[in-house]
């Protein structure tokens, strides 16, 4: 292609300076030298430029769980009530979900039993993403059930959010002090509580997606 370019060059000049006024032989070759150099370093310094070579990968570098509750606890403040760590045993107690289908998992609680405030953060196994999901949704329906006489809780359970992030299974079950608007009823306390776990939610996408 470079060659045809070079011919159809020196044929213009040719063409421009008419038969009697050819240029010498020696001039029109080095003209043409000039002209495929030139083309050179136009390639060369094309190639510098990234276009068709970049390659957009997934984020692959996530923070650990531990930055993930910090991050979720500072923007909740005292609103965030979980207190304690749930062993790999009391997670698949409470949950069904075994060691074997994630890579590793932080999950926290209020202290009393009788109290639901309650993060889980699962990095799950691929394979499992679907099976954790399905025993996380299993869990909420059973503490919307177990917690129908108790309506603090109840609005807690009934507001709480699950989000899968990649292969990071979310669920969180908060709220805190739901006394400011309990004499407001019960659609107000799952509003309340559904704006804290939207809140979670955001700073977990946030910090996994960006």
């Amino acid at each position: 292609m470079r060659k045809t370019i070079i011919t159809a060059f020196m044929s213009g000049l040719l063409f421009l300076t008419g038969c009697g006024d050819s240029l010498p032989e020696e001039e029109l070759v080095n003209n043409g030298q000039a002209f495929e150099m030139q083309q050179v370093g136009d390639d060369l310094q094309a190639s510098n430029f990234p276009f068709g070579t970049i390659d957009y990968q997934e984020k692959e570098d996530f923070p650990t769980l531990e930055e993930l509750e910090e991050e979720v606890r500072a923007l909740l403040g005292d609103h965030y009530w979980p207190e304690v760590d749930l062993s790999k045993e009391e997670l698949e107690k409470a949950t069904g979900i075994t060691e074997d289908m994630y890579v590793e998992f932080l999950a926290q609680k209020q202290v009393l039993d009788a109290d639901i405030d309650t993060m889980i953060i699962i990095h799950a196994k691929e394979a499992y993403v679907g099976e954790i999901e399905q025993a996380l949704e299993d869990y909420r329906s059973r503490m919307i059930e177990e917690n129908q006489k108790y309506p603090q809780n109840l609005g807690k359970a009934e507001a709480s959010r699950m989000e899968t992030i990649n292969d990071y299974i979310c669920f969180v079950q908060l709220g805190a002090d739901t006394s400011v608007v309990a004499d407001q009823g019960q659609d107000a306390v799952v509003s309340y509580c559904l704006e804290e776990n939207e809140r979670a939610i955001y700073v977990l996408e946030k910090a996994l997606l960006e």
